[in-house]
This record gives C-alpha cells, sequence and structure tokens, in this order.
C-alpha cells in the first residue's frame, strides 16, 4: 500500500478534503493508535496486579502522568476521520457507526462478565448483576466503545451548530469532570465526560493534529515534551494535581508529545512496528483483560521493590499482550465476536458486496 506523507495529510485536512485513497493507512496514525493501546494495556496490568507479591504502589503512581497522553490520544484519534462520513444520513450512521459499537459492548460486557467468574479481576466486582445494568454502569464493560457510540450520535445532533457552540457545549460537558469542579464516581463515566471535548478536537481539529506531526523533529519533541514534564512536576510539587484546570494545558502538551514521539518512531523506528497494533486495537482491548485475569492467578512469589515491580510489570504486559494477539488468532474466525453480524460499510460490520476492505476513516480496522 502506498503511504500519504503527514504534509499531505495536513493540506487534505485542511482543505476538508482527503487525498488518502480507499485502502491507504498512514503510518504515524496507525503508530498513535498501537501506543495509546499499548499504554493502555500497561496501566491496567498495574491496577490489576495489586495482589501479586511483587506489586508496588509506586508503579502506579509513577504512571499516572500518562493519564493525560494515553486515553486522549485514543479519543482524539477516535475522531480524527469522523467529517469524512459525519454528514451521511442517521440510518447509515445506526447501521455502521453506532449499531456496531453498541453491539460489541453489550457483547464483550457479557464475555468480560462470565470471564471474570472464572479468573477474577483483582479490583473489579463483576458479578452477573452487574450485567444487567451496565448500560447505566459501563465501567463493568469496554466502556471505550460505549463512549465512542455516544459521541458519534452528540457531534452528529450537534453538526448544524456553529463550531463554537459545539465546543462550548462540549467544554461544557468535560471540563467541569476534568477539573474536579463536579466530582463523578464512577470512573467510567468521569472519563466518558471527559473526554468527549478531546474527541471534539480530533473531529474538527484533525488538521492540527496532522500540522504536528508534519512538523514532528527530536527539537519539537524536546520542547513539547519538557514543557509537559515541567508542568507534571509542577502539580506534583505544588499539590495541585491533575484534576484541576491544570490538566487541559497538561492534556494539550501530552497529546502532542505522544503525537510527535509516534510520528519519529513510524519514520525512524518502523521495526518496532507500532502501527501493526495501531491496525488492530479492537481485539487487543477487547482480550487483553480476561487473558491478564488469567495471567494473574500465578504468583511468582517475589519480594515486593521498586526493580522487581517495574520488571514484573513490563513482563506481564508482554504476556497479556502475547497472549492476546494469540487468543484472537483462535476466536477471530467467531462470526460476530469482533464486528457486528449485519453487512454495512463500516469497520465493524460485515463486508457487503459493494465494500471490498477498510479505510482510513474507521476507528477499528477490520480483523
Amino acid at each position: 500500500m502506498t503511504e500519504q506523507t503527514p504534509g499531505s495529510t495536513a493540506m487534505s485536512a485542511i482543505s476538508g478534503t482527503s487525498a488518502m485513497s480507499p485502502t491507504t493507512r498512514v503510518a504515524w496514525i496507525d503508530t498513535v493508535k498501537g501506543a495509546a493501546i499499548l499504554l493502555v494495556v500497561l496501566m491496567h496490568v498495574a491496577t490489576e496486579a495489586v495482589d501479586q507479591s511483587w506489586y508496588d504502589p509506586r508503579i502506579l503512581d509513577a504512571m499516572s502522568p500518562l493519564r493525560t497522553v494515553r486515553m486522549p490520544l485514543f479519543f482524539a484519534m477516535a475522531g480524527y476521520f469522523f467529517l469524512r462520513r459525519i454528514d451521511r444520513p442517521w440510518p447509515w450512521q445506526v447501521q455502521n457507526r453506532l449499531g456496531p459499537f453498541l453491539w460489541l459492548f453489550l457483547l464483550w460486557s457479557a464475555l468480560w462478565t462470565l470471564s471474570a467468574q472464572v479468573f477474577p479481576w483483582n479490583t473489579a466486582d463483576y458479578s452477573l448483576l452487574h450485567l444487567i445494568g451496565v448500560p447505566l454502569d459501563p465501567s463493568y464493560g469496554p466502556w471505550f466503545i460505549y463512549a465512542l457510540a455516544m459521541y458519534y450520535a452528540v457531534v452528529k445532533l450537534l453538526r448544524p451548530l456553529p463550531l463554537w457552540l459545539q465546543f462550548s457545549i462540549g467544554a461544557a460537558i468535560s471540563l467541569p469532570v476534568a477539573f474536579g469542579w463536579i466530582p463523578v464516581d464512577n470512573f467510567a463515566w468521569e472519563r466518558t465526560l471527559t473526554h468527549f471535548v478531546v474527541f471534539q478536537f480530533g473531529v474538527y481539529g484533525h488538521w492540527i493534529i496532522a500540522a504536528i506531526a508534519e512538523r514532528a523533529s527530536p527539537l519539537s519533541l524536546l520542547a513539547t515534551g519538557g514543557t509537559w514534564v515541567a508542568g507534571i512536576a509542577g502539580v506534583t510539587v505544588t499539590g495541585i494535581g491533575l484534576s484541576s484546570v491544570c490538566w487541559l494545558p497538561l492534556t494539550a502538551l501530552g497529546m502532542g508529545t505522544g503525537i510527535i514521539t509516534a510520528t519519529l518512531i513510524a519514520r525512524h523506528l518502523p521495526w518496532l512496528h507500532l502501527d501493526w497494533f495501531g491496525r488492530n486495537t479492537l481485539p487487543v482491548y477487547l482480550l487483553h483483560l480476561p487473558v491478564l485475569g488469567v495471567l494473574l492467578v500465578y504468583d511468582p512469589g517475589l519480594t515486593s521493590s521498586p526493580v522487581t515491580a517495574t520488571a514484573g510489570t513490563l513482563v506481564l504486559t508482554v504476556l497479556t499482550v502475547g497472549g492476546t494477539l494469540v487468543l484472537w488468532r483462535i476466536l477471530r474466525p467467531v462470526p460476530g465476536l469482533f464486528i457486528a453480524p449485519w453487512p454495512g460499510e463500516g469497520a465493524n460490520t460485515r463486508p457487503s458486496r459493494l465494500v471490498a476492505a477498510a479505510t482510513v476513516t474507521d476507528v477499528f480496522p477490520r480483523t
């Protein structure tokens, strides 16, 4: 497949069109998504391993600043190509976007709950009763997918409004929660509300993302990443914390750092194949927690220390990703497991006869 340069992507985004063919994939975009999903797995390993003998809570504390990078990048890139099909009618949106996401959310909420009955996840009570109320409490399921369905619907509904008003509404939804002004105890709803404005930025600010990637260099990484690190250090030392008005500039800096880093990796370290993970984010996201639950059954009995905790987290992350990919290869042929069981034009529907391949407009490529 041919690859567009970041510059051509930026120019097409600014003009509101796309120079990319239906089968083109852009390495830096896939690398951003690949890095984001691996950071998600790393975070879940550090969160769920609390009962392991080698666990040290300082590992989780050290990873806390990545909350300004991990999910913001994931949501921004989910909205990156949304404008290309936002004007399609509602029946198309339901068939190809909203319906498939709701299908996957409900199906995998059930599968997560059932797997947790055999291999309990340490920090959550995945009882069968919770499954009944999962639309109201998506923390017991793949809430990211549920959030995307809601984001798509809301952005589509707001489309006729002036852009300033759309972002005003998005800011009113997200920022009071992100700043800690309105406490939300449920982490899934807290993050869903917080990141709506980030998704909006991915939709309408995609040209800014492309421009950042186009200008990525070691110097821009040093400047942006250094400012981000300094800001994180500042809110940590002063005790202000990330759940304050500092969330907004630190998230902007964190996203910029992530985009620049991913672009440089795509250019200079393609052998890392992070773009491959970006093309296969859906199975990694859906399968990694059940696989992690199995791996957590075994505790090597190591004494906790910064070294063993760091090594244990990294090793368990690698094993989780590896096990996830093996399980995906086994389950991949099962109908309806990773895509909706009906035909359509979206990435998460059965290919219709008119659609031979997924396009870069899709959040999750066809599996």
